[in-house]
């Protein structure tokens, strides 16, 4: 049998052929995949505009998360005043609901429509209905 390795080589030899390319047609497949790998690094799913969109919304629920929080401190203060203050719900009670104690008298204060806004009136439930029939 033959050996592979020629006689007293230590190696195989491989004869190479040398293939010719353009070098215009080599610069436009490079320059073609330079245009690949940056396309993708700016627009690829983690390119740098999703980086940066990613931050923008990233920012704004940390705004979001902040002003939530504060809104949560001060409905748990309001919270705990209508638990434990007679005042705060006395107050609630007059502003919201119209609530009066007896002998309160309600002075309502009206003001004349302007030319621009419509001359109907409604009434509200500190009025007494029997007024307006």
């Amino acid at each position: 049998m033959k050996s592979l390795w020629g006689q007293g080589n230590r190696y195989l030899r491989v004869k190479r052929k040398n293939i010719e390319v353009n070098p215009r047609f080599t610069r436009y497949i490079i320059l073609g995949l330079v245009i690949v790998i940056a396309a993708v690094f700016i627009a690829g799913d983690v390119g740098l505009w999703n980086l940066w969109r990613a931050q923008k919304e990233f920012a704004s629920v940390e705004q979001d998360v902040i002003s939530l929080q504060a809104e949560t401190s001060y409905l748990r203060t309001k919270i705990d005043q209508l638990e434990s203050d007679p005042f705060a719900i006395e107050k609630v009670a007059r502003e919201k609901f119209g609530y009066l104690r007896p002998g309160d008298r309600v002075y309502r204060i009206i003001t004349l429509p302007s030319d621009k806004e419509s001359t109907t009136f409604l009434p509200t439930s500190l009025d007494r209905t029997d007024t307006y029939r």
